[in-house]
């Protein structure tokens, strides 16, 4: 029997640029498809002109969507076979806010905020709050400078992000959410212990929590452990060693996580290494999956009207979609899903145990 392969490639990851407006989703696609497969999905859009299957050289004209569209119908797709995640790349670096400061300061303090999903209800809670209180620009003002400092880690950095949280603090009229914003004053005088926790300028890029999301998500399809072979990509390049120790097959195998977020460690992974779309097909066919779905819900949370969104809708882009790092509603946020067991194990504790 031949080994399961997964092939991955990702759609509008604009580096440093986390907070661009202008493509506001990050999208990373897998498939497993050999390479007949990949030869006659690849038929429906290659031409004489276009000898490389790209999104991005189609969606430009009327013929090119055509085939995109007839793509997207194949009857060879299926949800076992092409998996798709998708980030609002402003609403992660929220995420990444809690998660690096308020999740440290309270780790510290033997509280462990990820119990009953309390660092996505408060990632939420500052998502609506701050933009209320302070307006959109004050509020971007306030995460492009957290990114920068992430990535610098400078004295400059730290300094002109905590002279931005001190404003915000100080001009805060309403008493509840000024003590939420109370830890990003308090850290200042541990941020050099805080960012020393951080591995690499990439920590906070989609596609390395993206990466590990489609990990896991093969790893509980799949009974063999499959090769991964992702397309050229700096960040998840950059966390190689990261997953390779998650990958230890001497770690006592573990449920962790919380919630109906736990996954299995180590990782069913046999290999993983980078590739190329020229070497390998299959690249090509996630590099037009990604670009679809991350096209299609640009549309949908702008909130625009696009024919060319609306037909991808009805071709059945929408299926692929496992995951989402993305906004909640109210009611998401108080439902039961969020809810986690006291025997729940928090992943970075039980992998520090191996991989330190």
């Amino acid at each position: 029997m031949t080994k399961p392969i997964i092939f991955f490639d990702e759609s509008h990851n604009t580096g440093a640029h986390l907070l661009d407006a202008n493509q506001p989703i990050f999208t990373l696609a897998s498939v497993d498809y050999n390479s007949d497969e990949c030869s006659e999905l690849l038929l429906l859009v290659l031409s004489h002109q276009a000898s490389e299957g790209k999104f991005s050289s189609l969606q430009g004209s009327e013929a090119g969507r055509r085939k995109i569209l007839d793509f997207i119908r194949s009857p060879i797709h299926s949800e076992k076979r092409v998996k798709t995640m998708i980030v609002h790349k402003h609403f992660n670096v929220v995420t990444q806010l809690v998660d690096i400061i308020e999740a440290t300061l309270m780790r510290w303090d033997g509280i462990d905020i990820y119990k009953n999903s309390g660092n996505i209800v408060l990632a939420n809670l500052h998502w609506y709050s701050a933009p209320h209180f302070f307006g959109e620009q004050k509020f971007n003002d306030f995460l492009t400078n957290f990114v920068e400092m992430v990535r610098n880690k400078s004295s400059e950095s730290k300094r002109k992000f905590f002279d931005v949280a001190n404003v915000l603090y100080h001009n805060c009229t309403d008493g509840k959410y000024k003590s939420m914003l109370a830890p990003y004053i308090y850290a200042e005088r541990f941020i050099d212990d805080i960012l020393n926790g951080i591995d690499n300028k990439y920590h906070i890029d989609p596609a390395i929590f993206s990466f590990f999301c489609h990990l896991t998500e093969w790893g509980k399809q799949l009974d063999e452990a499959p090769i991964v072979i992702y397309d050229e990509s700096k960040p998840i390049k950059a966390s190689q060693p990261i997953f390779m120790k998650m990958m230890d097959s001497s770690i006592p195998p573990k449920e962790v996580g919380y919630g109906q977020r736990k996954f299995m460690v180590p990782l069913n992974i046999k290999e993983l290494h980078s590739g190329n779309s020229k070497q390998y097909a299959a690249l090509q066919v996630a590099d037009l999956m990604a670009g679809a779905t991350r096209y299609y819900y640009s549309a949908f949370f702008r909130n625009t009207n696009d024919q060319f969104a609306d037909k991808l809708k009805d071709a059945g882009i929408e299926r692929f979609l496992f995951g989402a790092i993305a906004p909640q509603d109210l009611e998401h946020l108080t439902s039961d899903d969020l809810i986690t067991s006291d025997n729940d194990i928090n992943p970075a504790d039980y992998m520090t145990k191996f991989c330190s």
